[in-house]
């Protein structure tokens, strides 16, 4: 079993995303829980491609904060 976090970039996860805290409270149990049990984690990130703001070249690309993958994620 694995646990997929999908487009949780900076530029996405922000006071913009509805229900904000309920949101990263739960992505972060998720998470905590997946790492516990030794569970893989994959990260899927969303790119618009060059000179768009959500693209590999952008900070916003960037898994937000509280959600950075660790070592072998």
């Amino acid at each position: 079993m694995a646990l997929l976090i999908i487009d949780t970039q900076e530029l996405i996860t922000n006071n913009k995303l509805y229900a904000l805290t309920t949101f990263v409270s739960t992505v972060k149990t998720l998470l905590g829980s997946a790492r516990q049990n030794g569970q893989e984690v994959i990260y899927v990130r969303h790119d618009d491609g060059i000179g768009q703001d959500l693209a590999k070249s952008n900070a916003g690309f960037e898994i937000y904060k509280d959600f950075e993958p660790i070592e072998g994620e």
